[in-house]
């Protein structure tokens, strides 16, 4: 099985007895390998709403402007948020554009229904009264719903973009299969052919242009008195299912040695080795061109026949390309004639978080305040791309000699994209360091960014005590099996100088089940920043719930004592 996903298609588009075409469709297949694994194939049809004095206008927008700025969204971004950030900005347009014209409010609408076919699975995006069909070994199903409503004997469109402010398009998903045909139609079609006439049209036709026309046709021959438009969709392959294809692109790089000072690696001269681990090496060196310096990141040869590693090692070099932030890290484009498997990094001269930390082991609550919005920034900057960063710990964080926080390491990031993709390599096992990943990791619950929100707020912790929120974990085994066997340790029992609103903050960004942490980091630095009212009533709780252990070691004693005083008795 080829590992690249193979569409044929066709379309057809007619007036028929009306004298303007207020159809449109598209279909783009990328002839950019990148663009077709993480964007995907787009089939397209709009119907403009003939009560509309601009409805041609709004169908040949919607499509036009979908088909730009959907393949403009970033990569990372999976289809469903990309794609209804598109459809909201078109819907947004096209009311505004019927709000202030001298029609009324609904002066440009259009029905719209599309298809993304991203690896193995069409995502459907619907609103309207077009319609999306599927047809599987000679089995027609609809695989949407008309937005219609009925008053009396007349039946109305009920929702349509530009007709509303705000708009809800249907999503679903269905996973492709080799030979599946879709149908994408105007209601010029099947207002006037059933579903068997469709099959008919398929079934007796030798190529799907052939089939496209014939349904037109059809249609008219039918009396259809709207206009006409059909596009249909092939799946001739798919790509295989846990392809190695990471692997295949890797056997043209040779791991690099060990590296040495003064020696020249594709145009760069080691200077010096600043770190060196199991999983990987850090030099830095100065390019021969420009005399820039940089990081080189090489991969440990521990690791040449592991796909899952070199996955990731790939995945952080596209990640550091495409992030555009002050705050994060930036990878360099490699020279060409690129012989060996390594990144090319930003230098950013200055130390670690970790070490910052070991230098200043009781900090002001001020510094902490501005070193966590700087944390928090760079991870937002991650997040609106659909990236959780998955290993954040002192270690992951540079300050360089203004002060500056910023974000590096993407080796173990999630990118939501490349989750829909049938021939990626999917690591399901926990990600991240120790003590700074959240529990649902090892329960088995959904992860979102609230899990990078847990390592935040345990780094915040850490600045102010020096130590961990919950026991450390020893050895390399964590045992979690539910949630409330976690028991934090409160901030203030270190650093009784700091007020209690600020250890519920803290307890809140590091609660066990992630449900009940922070809607958005930006709370989090809120609450550290300004009292929160809904903690002001638990300054003063019953020492049961502010210190469970002294509770009971008091109550033993008392108990002990009254028995001793009976005994004397």
């Amino acid at each position: 099985m080829s590992n690249k996903l193979d569409v044929n298609y066709a379309f057809s588009t007619s007036a028929g007895i009306k004298p303007e075409n207020q159809d449109a469709c598209a279909i783009r297949i990328p002839d950019n390998h990148n663009a077709l694994t993480h964007k995907g194939i787009v089939a397209l049809v709009a119907d403009g709403v003939s009560a509309c004095t601009r409805a041609r206008e709004a169908s040949h927008t919607s499509i036009s402007s979908f088909m730009a700025d959907y393949y403009s969204t970033p990569d990372s971004w999976q289809v469903r948020h990309a794609a209804g950030k598109v459809i909201t900005a078109i819907n947004s347009w096209l009311h505004y554009q019927g709000q202030h014209h001298i029609h009324n409010d609904t002066d440009l609408c259009t029905t719209f229904s599309g298809i993304v076919l991203k690896s193995n699975t069409a995502h459907l995006l619907h609103i309207g009264d077009s319609r999306i069909y599927r047809l599987r070994k000679q089995q027609l199903e609809c695989l949407t719903e008309d937005h219609t409503s009925r008053l009396g004997q007349r039946q109305y469109l009920a929702r349509a973009l530009g007709m509303h402010r705000h708009t809800e398009v249907d999503y679903r998903t269905e996973t492709l299969q080799t030979d599946d045909v879709f149908i994408l139609t105007t209601d010029g079609i099947h207002d006037v052919l059933s579903h068997r006439e469709i099959v008919a049209s398929c079934m007796g036709n030798p190529g799907l242009q052939q089939i496209a026309d014939s349904l037109v046709q059809t249609a008219l021959s039918a009396g259809s008195s709207d206009n006409l438009t059909v596009v249909i969709c092939r799946i001739d392959t798919l790509p295989a299912e846990n392809s190695h294809e990471t692997l295949e692109r890797l056997a043209q790089l040779r791991f690099p040695p060990d590296l040495e000072p003064g020696q020249i690696l594709d145009g760069y001269r080691i200077l010096e080795t600043l770190h060196a681990s199991t999983r990987s090496q850090l030099y830095l060196a100065e390019d021969t061109d420009s005399g820039q310096q940089v990081v080189i990141k090489t991969p440990s040869v521990n690791f040449d026949d592991d796909p899952l590693y070199l996955d990731g090692f790939l995945r952080e070099e596209w990640i550091g390309r495409r992030v555009n932030h002050p705050a994060i890290m930036t990878l360099h484009a490699p020279k060409a004639g690129k012989q060996f498997l390594y990144h090319v990094c930003e230098y950013i001269p200055g130390q670690t978080l970790r070490s910052w930390m070991q230098d200043n082991p009781r900090p002001d609550l001020n510094t902490v305040r501005d070193l966590t919005r700087q944390i928090v920034c760079a991870l937002r900057g991650l997040h609106r791309m659909q990236i959780l960063h998955q290993d954040l710990k002192p270690e992951n964080l540079m300050i360089d000699p203004n002060g500056r926080v910023r974000l590096i390491d993407f080796g173990a990031a999630r990118v939501a994209g490349d989750t829909e993709i049938q021939s990626g390599l999917h690591d399901n096992t926990p990600q991240g360091t120790k003590n700074y990943v959240a529990p649902e990791y090892f329960l088995g619950s959904a992860i979102d960014y609230r899990a990078d929100q847990f390592a935040v707020g345990v780094i915040v912790y850490e600045m102010l005590t020096g130590h961990l929120p919950y026991r450390e974990i020893a050895g390399n085994s964590i045992r979690i099996k539910h949630y409330k066997h976690l028991r934090y340790r409160p901030v203030t029992d270190d650093r009784p100088d700091l007020p209690e609103w600020i250890n519920q903050a803290l307890a809140k960004a590091v609660a066990p089940n992630p449900t009940e942490r922070y809607e958005a980091l930006s709370e989090f630095c809120q609450d550290l920043s300004t009292p929160n009212p809904a903690f002001q009533h638990m300054d003063f709780q019953p020492l049961m719930s502010k210190n469970p252990t002294l509770f009971w070691q008091l109550l033993c004693i008392l108990l002990g004592g009254i028995n001793l005083w009976q005994f004397f008795q």
